[in-house]
């Protein structure tokens, strides 16, 4: 028998009759203040490590596994914080060496109990706690006193292991009647002792007396949830506890309901034997066969007539084998033509085709088919007319589509995929599915096949021999930061689960074959397990062949990646304005990110985009209609970041025109479902507030965030290593389709003069970037560090924004194809094979025509620059470089990023200016390296609105065409625009900037000759063309007067 009862249960599993007792005394903080008479210590001898009273989140780091909504997660209320992990951040061992700990508690004042013979405390907690040197008390104390002196204690954490985020809050109730009853003056404590990280919250702390009659189902005792051995005489056991004030001495029921349809009841003979108040009692049930399924589903309840309390009589358990496979398949089912179904004892699975190059393969291990993602990931279940015929081959069924065949192995069941002659392997299941807690699809992989995909992972783009977490684990190197389950194989295939569970890819699996060597040993195979944690399979498989036709394929089920307005392609700007912390540098208000920040951008005449100017917890904002007006004058659009909801954003967006929500802890709720949904409401809450476009910036991705957000790697340290993994980090990001994907500009803690600068280098060559200051003792504003960092950043800010048409261009690729901006070598260069494992992963093309290699060392030197096939040029020098080699120390000078111009390349560009819509852009730069037949699309539409989505834009095709690697006449045809839309420029001026190693002879535009002119008359404005041996190994300049663009142009270049 026990003295004391600590019941836990999540909240969510709580029911109104809780209620029903007989609550004396309790305190919920609503009025945002420490209660009268109550006490804060801090026990820590050199740090301020106090209790709060707040309805904010924890604001630790923002990474996924250290957030924490507001303990009242449905009021977001206020509620005791204490919050340690800030204090201690990367200290923690320096703390250890002083052997000193980041110890405090509150206390309340003096409670009377008196005539109350039992008394439970209850209150919901919400916590996480490391367990890196912890201490000999280490634990989460709830004290009872009467004098405030002698202490009574009971440790709440350790139920709950180390390490873990708990996504909704705690019900504790602990019986304190030992201390408590019928006691004049009674202490509640609650101490955080000797952990140093991450935070506790505490809400609702009430007492209460308990029923008279109360039983409490507590937990299977017979088998654990997951790793069960089932057997054909198995017994179940459930713990129960008498927790009323009463002793039970009349017989009752305990019945187990199984999802078999099977129905077990244990009778308990209390009459007999009377279970006394606080007691423990273990139920027996009649041995049953188990062995049938892989997984149960059970409900034990307590039938006893005089129980006051029907809340704490039902327990449901789920309890799963070690691991069970599909077996020999026992029923087949054609559903319709373009689904079927699979049965193998109570195990049923789908294969429903969509298209001819898409199907879903969806298992059921208990015979129901569920699927908890609904339409969150999903955009289209629609079926597209998929051609699909059927043929029984013995031991398969063949399923044949015009595009690939699926073969269904019977004994056991199995899945493959054939190419469409059903001659080569497309992918095979090396073993049936596994499942039980955890469902594994285990593939064999050919020695040379790769792997691509596995939404943003910290340093890591290709996976073959490697493996990749499915959920969020950090924000270092190797670790996962915006995951998705998804993935493509070089052999054709890609696979989505439909799923939100966290999982793990290991892709570095191996087999032994029923195939010898010469030597006679087992010939070793390699296989791939993929595993999500649910007792369930749901997949989506994708016929390619290539990569780019696989990122189609993924978001046309997933959704496509947000266009975003043109603005959104220039550099953001983020910081608190309105606190004056020590973080901040000075007090000031949210009207001071004028002057501080936006006119400092005026002044050192540096590009600029957009500027969140309450980036921080607590931080709000004031005056936000006159601010938003004020950075609109200075060329700045304005975001809010969002702390616990959208529901001020009809005034922020409709009424003071802010235009960007960032999002944050209080939006990472219960898993990634949360996450999408609250990038889904950010997003449609701007859209429906305004014609144009919804910008999201969120913590948290998963398959699908694309359609909403841009993803970025999190709260970051810089140095060198942090500009080289990200390369990869973006590059692996766009391999899973997203397109929005990038870091902060030198990290946010830490960083340097020269580390900020190469990495804004390179970032200006993908879609979507920005800085955040308040967090290092140098803020990220471009001009910071002086002379010459100061010119160097702008020389590149300004590069981004002639870019703005080439980028913007393929953004829209990437709305309507899932192919990103950013790609890996190997997403431009399938065919070789160089590029498909980690060898280039440290340069990328921006777009398709421009090659990157950032420098990620102190030296101004660059080393491993891969070229695929054909001719490359420096950007900046012109020199040519030929393809299939390698190149090392390419000299790059702090003003120098390596960028290489693929042969052919046509880039569009804009005239020089600051902030989007600055300047007229109806001159248009070509800047163009001929080679052969080449084209671009170029996209425009008018950068702000939704109007695009009712066909309002224009495509302009350029195309080039001269000899192949000798001098010839060279043709630049500009095509009258196709479509049209609000501010479409009916006429522009035209200027050619072509790579050419000699002086033409002739230039004519529409056949009429234009005159050679110096560069000065050239500058001037005047329309003709000359020659400049000296720039970049040659280049010719023509400028054309304003043509129409509604009439095809051409423009001759002869020799």
């Amino acid at each position: 028998m026990l003295k004391s009862l600590i019941v836990s249960m999540l909240l969510t599993g709580c029911v109104s009759s809780l209620s029903a007792q007989q609550s004396f005394w309790k305190e919920d903080f609503s009025a945002g203040k420490l209660p009268d008479g109550w006490m804060i210590v801090d026990s820590t001898k050199s740090a301020k490590c106090e209790w709060i009273v707040t309805d904010q989140p924890y604001p630790g780091s923002f990474q996924f596994e250290q957030q924490a909504p507001p303990i009242a997660s449905t009021s977001r209320g206020y509620h005791m914080q204490f919050r340690p992990g800030i204090v201690t951040g990367e200290e923690i061992t320096k703390w250890n060496q002083r052997e000193e700990y980041p110890n405090g508690y509150f206390q309340t004042s003096a409670i009377d109990c008196t005539g109350k013979n039992d008394v439970v405390l209850k209150f919901q907690h919400l916590f996480r706690w490391n367990n890196w040197f912890t201490g000999k008390r280490a634990g989460l104390w709830v004290g009872v006193s009467n004098d405030g002196v002698n202490w009574k204690e009971y440790n709440v954490m350790d139920k709950i292991p180390a390490a873990t985020q708990l996504h909704a809050p705690v019900n504790e109730e602990i019986n304190i009647s030992e201390v408590a009853a019928n006691q004049k003056t009674v202490y509640l404590r609650f101490f955080w002792r000797d952990i140093f990280s991450w935070y506790w919250m505490v809400d609702d702390i009430e007492l209460t007396e308990p029923f008279a009659h109360d039983l409490a189902l507590e937990k299977v005792t017979s088998h654990q949830e997951t790793g069960n051995t089932f057997t054909k005489e198995d017994v179940l056991k459930v713990k129960l506890k008498n927790v009323g004030s009463q002793p039970v001495d009349e017989d009752f029921t305990v019945t187990a309901s199984l999802n078999n349809g099977q129905k077990l009841t244990a009778t308990v003979t209390a009459s007999g034997h009377p279970i006394a108040k606080q007691e423990e009692y273990e139920v027996a049930f009649p041995a049953t066969d188990l062995t049938l399924m892989g997984s149960y589903k059970i409900e034990f309840a307590i039938q006893y007539p005089k129980d006051e309390r029907s809340s704490n009589n039902v327990l449901k358990a789920n309890l799963f084998a070690a691991r069970m496979n599909l077996g020999k398949l026992t029923k087949f089912n054609k559903i319709s033509n373009t689904e079927y179904e699979f049965v193998s004892g109570y195990a049923k699975v789908k294969l429903m085709f969509y298209r001819d190059d898409i199907f879903r393969i969806w298992l059921a291990p208990d015979g129901e088919y569920t699927n908890p993602a609904a339409n969150s990931i999903v955009v289209d279940y629609g079926i597209k007319n998929p051609r699909v015929s059927m043929a029984d081959n013995g031991s398969y069924y063949k399923f044949t589509t015009p595009q690939c065949v699926v073969r269904v192995y019977k004994n056991p069941i199995r899945f493959a995929m054939y190419d469409k002659n059903n001659r080569a392997v497309i992918y095979e299941e090396a073993e049936p599915l596994a499942f039980g807690l955890k469902t594994t699809q285990t593939m064999r992989r050919s020695g040379d096949e790769d792997f691509y995909g596995c939404g943003m992972q910290q340093g890591n783009f290709s996976y073959a021999g490697k493996e990749a977490d499915i959920e969020v684990t950090g924000w270092d190197e190797d670790q996962s930061s915006n995951p998705a389950p998804f993935y493509m194989s070089t052999k054709g295939y890609g696979v989505f689960r439909n799923t939100f569970a966290p999982g793990h890819y290991a892709f570095n699996g191996t087999e032994m074959l029923d195939k010898n060597y010469d030597d006679g040993f087992k010939l070793m195979g390699f296989t791939s397990q993929l595993t999500h944690n649910e007792n369930r399979f749901d997949a989506f498989y994708f016929y390619g062949p290539s990569l780019k036709d696989l990122l189609n394929d993924y978001t046309d089920i997933t959704g496509k990646p947000f266009m975003p307005a043109m603005w959104m392609l220039t550099m953001g700007d983020a910081d608190c304005y309105n606190k004056g912390e020590q973080r901040t540098g000075w007090p000031q208000s949210t009207p001071d990110v004028i002057s501080q920040v936006a006119d400092k951008y005026v002044e050192y005449d540096m590009p600029r985009g957009w500027i969140l100017p309450n980036d921080g917890y607590g931080c709000g904002y004031v005056k936000l209609d006159s601010v938003v007006t004020e950075l609109g004058k200075r060329g700045f659009h304005t975001g809010l970041w969002t702390e616990n909801g959208v529901d001020k954003i009809a005034y922020e967006v409709g009424k003071c025109g802010t235009r960007l929500c960032k999002l944050d802890v209080a939006w990472v709720g219960e898993g990634y479902e949360f996450a999408l949904n609250g990038c889904k409401s950010a997003f449609e809450g701007i859209e429906n507030n305004t014609n144009e476009r919804g910008f999201v910036w969120a913590v948290c991705g998963w398959a699908g965030t694309q359609r909403y957000s841009t993803v970025w790697s999190g709260d970051q340290v810089s140095n060198w290593d942090y500009i080289r993994y990200h390369i990869p980090t973006i590059t692996g990001a766009g391999l899973s389709a997203m397109n929005a994907a990038t870091s902060d500009v030198d990290g946010i803690f830490g960083g340097s003069p020269k580390t900020y600068t190469r990495d804004l280098q390179w970032k200006v060559f993908t879609p979507i970037f920005m800085t955040m200051s308040g967090w290092a003792d140098a803020d990220r504003q471009p001009w910071v560090y002086g002379h010459p960092y100061t010119d160097i950043n702008r020389k590149f800010l300004k590069l981004k924004m002639r870019l703005n048409p080439y980028a913007y261009t393929y953004c829209h690729e990437a709305h309507t194809t899932g192919v990103p901006m950013a790609r890996a070598m190997v997403l431009e260069f399938p065919d070789d094979v160089v590029t498909r494992d980690t060898t280039t992963q440290y340069q990328f093309m921006s777009g398709e025509w421009m090659m990157v290699a950032p420098v990620y060392t102190r030296k101004n030197v660059r080393d491993s620059i891969y070229f695929p096939a054909g001719e490359w040029y420096d950007y900046w020098t012109g020199k040519t470089y030929e393809g299939g080699k390698w190149l090392d120390k390419y000299e790059a000078k702090l003003d120098i990023c390596p960028v290489f111009i693929r042969q052919g390349a046509i880039i569009p560009m804009y005239p020089d200016m600051n902030y989007v819509g600055e300047k007229p852009a109806d001159v248009l730069t070509l800047d163009l390296y001929p080679y052969g037949n080449t084209s671009f699309n170029l996209y425009e539409d008018d950068g702000l609105t939704r109007d695009y989505k009712k066909g309002e834009f224009a495509r302009t095709l350029i195309s080039v065409s001269s000899p192949k690697g000798e001098k010839g006449t060279i043709t630049v045809d500009i095509a009258k625009a196709k479509g049209d839309y609000k501010g479409r420029y009916q006429e522009r001026t035209y200027l050619l900037d072509v790579r050419s190693e000699s002086s033409p002879s002739n230039v004519t535009v529409a056949g009429k000759p234009l005159s050679a002119i110096s560069p000065e008359a050239f500058n001037a404005g005047q329309e003709g063309w000359y020659f400049d041996a000296s720039d970049r190994m040659g280049r010719v300049k023509v400028r054309t007067n304003r043509l129409s663009t509604n009439q095809d142009q051409k423009i001759v270049i002869g020799f």
